[in-house]
Formats: structure tokens, sequence, C-alpha cells
């Protein structure tokens, strides 16, 4: 049985936590995608699903234990959208890779670079703790 935990709160927020395996990520991004489309039209939630399933196969894979969890959340700021999703890491991992994401021959796949054809921007960070933060923001309107 996969334990999942969303949260659409008073303040209008998104929150999930899942275990990093790809069945829980479905409906972490099937949660997001139903409160994204109370907020916005389809054609954004369509290209935000895509960017919530590429970032969070990223987190899931890079996880170094299936009972580790994923953490996301989303909100809006005036016109901007902010999604976050933030997982565990190998202890071994001291930085973020900086790839070209520009270059298709770079090594790895091709996640990234398709999450960020479609928000404004998105920033990578390893927290202390052995944590990557994803942060992504997507003008609205």
């Amino acid at each position: 049985m996969t334990t999942s935990h969303v949260r659409d709160s008073a303040d209008d927020a998104f929150v999930t936590s899942f275990p990093a395996r790809p069945d829980a990520l479905v409906r972490a991004r099937r949660s997001f995608t139903a409160w994204l489309g109370r907020r916005t039209g389809s054609e954004v939630v369509g290209e935000l699903e895509i960017v919530f399933s590429e970032l969070g196969a990223n987190a899931v894979d890079a996880s170094p234990k299936e009972t580790d969890e994923v953490l996301g959340r989303a909100w809006c700021d005036g016109s901007d959208l902010f999604l976050d999703l933030v997982n565990h890491t190998d202890p071994t991992v001291s930085e973020v890779p900086r790839w070209d994401l520009a270059d298709p021959l770079r090594p790895g796949g091709r996640g990234l670079m398709i999450a960020e054809a479609f928000v404004d921007s998105m920033e990578i960070t390893k927290e202390p703790g052995q944590r990557m933060f994803v942060r992504c923001r997507r003008r609205l309107k």
C-alpha cells in the first residue's frame, strides 16, 4: 500500500509527500493537476503536469531508497506559480551537476531539459542534510 499525503490548505497551496516510487508519483501528479486545474487553463495544466512528472521522476530516481520521502509544494503568488520538489540524495553526492541543458548530446536523461522548456525559471540546489531542492516558476497570466 502506498502512503501519500496531499493537502489543499487554507492558504491555497498544494502540498504532497510520497515515497520515492513510480506508483506513488503517479498519484501525486494526478493530485497536482487537479489542484492546478482549479486555478488555470488546460494548456498550462498539461505543460505543468509534464514538469511535475519529469521532476518527480528525477526525484524518485535519485532517492537512495524507495522509502525515502519526496516532498512537493506548489502555490500561486500574484500571476506566478511556484513548484518545489525536494528529495533525499546519496550522501556521497556533494554538488549538483551543472549540465548544459541546451546540449542534446549531454549525458543523462532529458527530464530537466523538458521541464525547463515549460517554465520561466528553474533552480536546482543541494540543501544541507543531503536533500536536492528544485524550484520552478511559471507565469500564469
